[in-house]
């Protein structure tokens, strides 16, 4: 892993070359409390319940902490979101209510949650797995990440995952309609970068905005992140170049071209 001062400069680096409206975070998964407690207070890390006297859902932790460039410690007791600590690995255990929850508000019956659910479940981290999730800007991160997750336009993610194609890694993407924080946790689960479009609850209760996409990828890949945003630069510049190699065309009455010009000048010249 790098130190943390290659991460800071990463993290601008990629901000600035993308011209990313918030700041790519860092993610760190911490398997106890002694170790979140640790953690967090070297990385001065702010709890949604004690800081703010709120819970929060870790998409809305995420969107908080790429906006205002702070690092946020959010552990079972910030969390506001059954579904994203299960997703997290932060849940105890599953109450029996929510199956029912979900199927009746996410999906036209039980065949058609089963056939989701099954894939969503294999992105999850196990439960108990994790006792806190630790974002924070990368330019600035005091801990060391497992994980890197940046938001921007389909464009700019795009760009991202061009980056990782560039090395032969091929960016995974699949969308559950809920739980879309799971990106992370499959990110970490597969060890690949992972693209993600927002779920309803994302949108709603984290406020993720309507133009915004997402990719979650290794810490351990920020080296090839920067290198494959210059590879690829050529083929793939940004911002991109809007249909620059062609020549444009009006109607014949306007005559406004250089062809319309020298066709004056050629009946000009016939005149005299």
């Amino acid at each position: 892993m790098f130190s943390l001062e290659k991460v800071n400069e990463i993290g601008k680096k990629v901000k600035e070359a993308l011209s990313l409206r918030t700041y790519p975070l860092g993610v760190k998964f911490c398997r106890s409390a002694q170790e979140a407690e640790k953690v967090m207070a070297e990385a001065k890390a702010r709890r949604p319940l004690t800081e703010f006297n709120i819970r929060m859902p870790v998409c809305q932790a995420i969107n908080t902490a790429r906006t205002y460039r702070w690092t946020l410690g959010v552990t079972l007791e910030d969390s506001w979101c059954v579904g994203g600590s299960r997703a997290m690995g932060l849940l105890d255990e599953l109450p029996e209510y929510l199956y029912d929850d979900i199927v009746k508000f996410h999906f036209k019956d039980e065949e058609a949650a089963k056939a989701v659910l099954e894939v969503a479940e294999k992105r999850y981290l196990p439960l108990k797995s994790t006792y806190a999730v630790l974002v924070g800007p990368l330019e600035r991160i005091r801990f060391e990440p497992d994980l890197c997750v940046a938001y921007g336009t389909p464009t700019q993610i795009a760009k991202i995952a061009k980056a990782f194609t560039w090395w032969g890694v091929v960016p995974e993407m699949k969308f559950v309609g809920q739980a879309a924080c799971s990106s992370i946790s499959n990110a970490y689960l597969t060890g690949k970068p992972q693209i993600s479009i927002p779920c309803s609850g994302e949108v709603l209760l984290g406020r993720t905005e309507e133009d915004e996409m997402s990719i979650a990828f290794p810490a351990k890949d920020l080296d090839k992140l920067l290198e494959g945003l210059e590879g690829t630069r050529f083929i793939f510049p940004y911002p991109p170049a809007k249909f620059s190699l062609y020549e444009p065309r009006v109607p014949e009455v306007y005559r406004i071209s250089y062809k319309d010009y020298m066709e004056w000048k050629a009946k000009k010249a016939e005149r005299t």
